[in-house]
């Protein structure tokens, strides 16, 4: 007997639990709420992206900075050019139409 009334206490205590976690649910679950915590976990996520970006370019530029490109750059281009057989590339372009020179003094 003892043994019954220990389920039906566990039971009952069961179902106030359930109810609590319910109620807690519900206030958790709400449209409004839900809807304002997304918008605001996704504003910083972006503005975590964006400032982390700038942080890691800005400081990529800086140490790019520290180095003179340009020289060595201008100077591979320059060998570059250098190498490159331009009469195979570019072809000097053919008139192979014939003018015609209109006579104007002789119109008849």
């Amino acid at each position: 007997m003892k043994n019954m009334e220990n389920i039906d206490t566990t039971n009952s205590e069961i179902l106030v639990e359930l109810k609590k976690l319910n109620k807690r649910l519900d206030k958790l679950t709400k449209l409004s709420k839900v809807s304002f915590s997304n918008f605001i976990s996704g504003t910083f996520h972006s503005l975590g992206a964006i400032f982390g970006t700038i942080i890691i370019a800005s400081a990529l530029i800086y140490f790019f900075s520290q180095f003179n490109f340009t020289s060595s750059i201008s100077k591979w281009i320059e060998n570059t050019m250098s190498q490159i057989n331009w009469t195979k590339i570019v072809t000097p372009q053919i008139n192979t139409t014939e003018e015609k020179v209109i006579d104007t003094n002789n119109l008849n």
